[in-house]
């Protein structure tokens, strides 16, 4: 019988060069036709001899995370040689400096003034960075603004704990992504204010989050808190109304609030800007009254309405929050650069193990799955709960990585009892991290199994008998 060939396989898409990424950003200008979101726009040939120093820099193997992107800066933040409200400043804020270190491109400065939305122009739209990130002229953008601009034009909004970018508090950044937005972020972190030793990383598997009920919405916000409220209960969340976010965290992990009530006309914004823009802020007003962190998100994507939510948690714990965004996302999110240790379980600490409360209760992360190195094998231990012992061997066993901040992962390993130490494991991936296992221990051999998940699905249909 005659079979096609197989199909080849995918042939890996190349990035553009910086250069080419600021050619279309000003080809996306022209096309979109909105001169009035920038108070300054470079020369393109300014702006290309900064990309063609990025394109060098990598031809020279320099690794540069952001080489290929294109910011804009909203006009109260400093940046090199280009007018600010004091004058023309010789240096960029740090927060500028930090993202054109790593390869971002500026392309200029937005204004402040509120605009009509990126999709429909006669809707209210916030700043001009929020329009230039939703039109897809920047990849990113440096605002003083907050979550209402990203909420009128569909993008994503992150901003920090106070203190964690320097001398810049009330700077958000916008994106068209979450993971672009948690990029940029981690690349700025590195203020005046330093992690506390007991910081949380991670809510568990069933956080505890309070929605604001009760509010008077119109119908694409009170949509987008429905939605968002069903899709984290169905990711394993504690869902609960509040009727006063004010009153804070007490007994929660995070508050979830639709970013604005609805999406006014601009004649109407324009009209009586202090009486919309109260109403556009009401959601999320209290948020400037408390020290915590925020993520504005859209619900759901390619929806091009006022139609998504803001995640709010305690200071330091912008881990969590853009956790939770991501459920909203469906984007992978990668630890943020808080200080930390990790330890690899291979027992009852796994999720949804009896002894898991032990890593969650200590605002310990999940950071993925491991396997390591074919020289280790299990012994079944008589403890209560039951569990393995990893012991030197020939196999490779599988496991859970997991981050704790630096306090957390002292009591972490104060709490563990005989046979069980810390010690390092050889993982396929080549890190060598700590691990909860034992240096010697007596029990029946689990030689058949690569982990003890697998164990227990043995146990389970075979009754309590020898395993080996």
């Amino acid at each position: 019988m005659n079979t096609l060939p197989p199909d080849p396989d995918p042939v890996p898409t190349t990035p553009p060069t910086s250069s080419q990424r600021v050619i279309a950003a000003f080809e996306r200008l022209t096309e979109a036709g909105r001169p009035e979101l920038w108070t300054t726009l470079r020369a393109v040939e300014d702006v290309l001899v900064d990309a063609k120093a990025v394109d060098e820099r990598v031809k020279a193997g320099e690794h540069l995370p952001l080489a290929g992107t294109v910011i804009a800066v909203q006009d109260r933040i400093d940046v090199a040689k280009l007018p600010s409200g004091h004058g023309v400043p010789e240096t960029s804020a740090p927060v500028v400096a930090r993202l054109t270190s790593a390869g971002a491109v500026v392309l200029g400065k937005t204004g402040a003034a509120t605009l009509s939305a990126a999709w429909d122009r006669t809707k209210a739209g916030g700043n001009g960075a929020a329009v230039a990130v939703a039109l897809g002229v920047v990849d990113l953008a440096l605002s003083t603004g907050g979550a209402v601009p990203a909420a009128l034009n569909a993008v994503v909004a992150v901003k920090p704990t106070r203190g964690l970018l320097p001398a810049a508090d009330t700077v958000s950044v916008y994106a068209n992504g979450l993971v672009a937005a948690h990029r940029a972020l981690t690349l700025m972190t590195g203020g005046d204010r330093s992690w506390p030793a007991d910081v949380r990383l991670g809510a568990g598997e069933h956080p505890r989050i309070a929605y604001a009920a009760g509010l008077p919405l119109g119908e694409a916000a009170s949509l987008a808190l429905e939605t968002v409220v069903a899709r984290l209960t169905a990711a394993g969340a504690v869902l609960t109304p509040i009727s006063v976010p004010e009153r804070g965290f007490d007994g929660f992990d995070a508050l979830v609030v639709p970013t604005v009530p609805d999406h006014p006309e601009i004649a109407e914004a324009l009209g009586d800007p202090a009486g919309v823009g109260h109403r556009l802020a009401a959601c999320t007003a209290f948020a400037n009254l408390l020290d915590v962190a925020t993520v504005t998100v859209p619900v759901l994507p390619g929806d091009r309405r006022p139609f998504g939510v803001t995640f709010l948690t305690r200071a330091f714990e912008d881990q969590i929050a853009l956790d939770l965004a991501s459920v909203c996302t469906d984007e992978p999110m990668t630890p943020y650069p808080e200080p930390g240790e990790d330890v690899v379980v291979f027992g009852a600490h796994l999720r949804g193990q009896p002894l898991n409360a032990e890593l969650t209760g200590l605002g310990g992360r999940f950071t993925g799955p491991v396997r390591t190195t074919e020289a280790y094998r299990m012994v079944l231990l008589p403890t209560e709960p039951p569990q393995p012992g990893v012991l030197p061997g020939g196999a490779s066993l599988d496991g859970e990585r997991w981050r704790l901040s630096p306090a957390a992962f002292e009591r972490f390993a104060a709490a563990l009892k005989e046979p069980f130490v810390l010690d390092r494991v050889e993982l396929d991936d080549g890190t060598t991290p700590l691990a909860v296992r034992c240096l010697a221990a007596d029990g029946p051999g689990l030689d058949r199994y690569e982990s003890w998940r697998g164990y227990l699905r043995f146990a389970s249909t075979a009754g309590l008998r020898d395993p080996g």
